[in-house]
């Protein structure tokens, strides 16, 4: 008999991924500050003695089901970078900063809730910025941006600072196709190469990555 994905994870992988699923459908539904623990435990129907041991705050339950959104995203972004062979390092970036856009498209409700609560919970808002940071050195990492060392994290800030300079505006995008998001989104990236070109953090002009690694052999 072949065990489907749920079944054939590990107990506590099982109550992350419910807990975090639960939390953002929950919160898509009301304010953070009326999330409970039980509430998102018994809408994730867990083993609640494991949920307990595991949780002890609403915030990082919501933090796990962001995780397990960005998680999910590089897994999918680095199976199509290994079957990518003509896209430049800058265009597998920008691809991979619509997908994360297009992929949180039905949670903007919780992002629209999560950036109430921080104006009066500052931790809120240094937990987001942090796994907004952190999706970003993933994203570079798989898709050979360099996302390693104190330079990787700098463009992890960087490409973190470009996604929040275009919140508001992709929370206001109501076009199907994303298509202001995406206009701002190349012209902020482009300003940010520009930037990273000019201190060093980027070495080569976009488009000629693989030009200068060619050299650099």
């Amino acid at each position: 008999m072949v065990k489907n994905k749920q079944d054939s994870q590990h107990p506590v992988d099982h109550v992350r991924r419910a807990i975090g699923s639960a939390a953002l459908s929950l919160l898509s539904e009301m304010p953070f500050s009326d999330l409970t623990i039980e509430g998102v435990i018994d809408a994730a129907d867990v083993d609640a003695d494991l949920a307990h041991c595991l949780y002890h705050e609403t915030l990082d339950m919501v933090e796990t089901g962001l995780a397990n959104i960005d998680a999910d995203l590089a897994t999918s972004l680095a199976e199509d970078v290994a079957n990518d062979d003509v896209s430049t390092v800058r265009e597998k970036i920008f691809e991979g900063l619509i997908q994360r856009f297009e992929a949180y498209q039905p949670y903007k409700p919780v992002i629209k809730a999560m950036n109430s609560a921080s104006l009066k919970n500052p931790k809120i808002g240094l937990v987001m910025v942090n796994r907004l940071t952190h999706a970003m050195a993933q994203l570079l990492t798989v898709t050979g941006g360099g996302g390693e060392g104190i330079a990787g994290r700098i463009r992890a800030k960087g490409l973190a600072g470009i996604c929040l300079s275009i919140l508001k505006d992709w929370l206001k995008d109501e076009t199907p196709d994303m298509a202001e998001t995406i206009r701002l989104l190349d012209k902020r990236l482009q300003q940010g190469e520009n930037l990273g070109v000019t201190l060093g953090l980027i070495r080569n002009k976009p488009g000629n990555d693989e030009k200068a690694e060619a050299n650099d052999d």
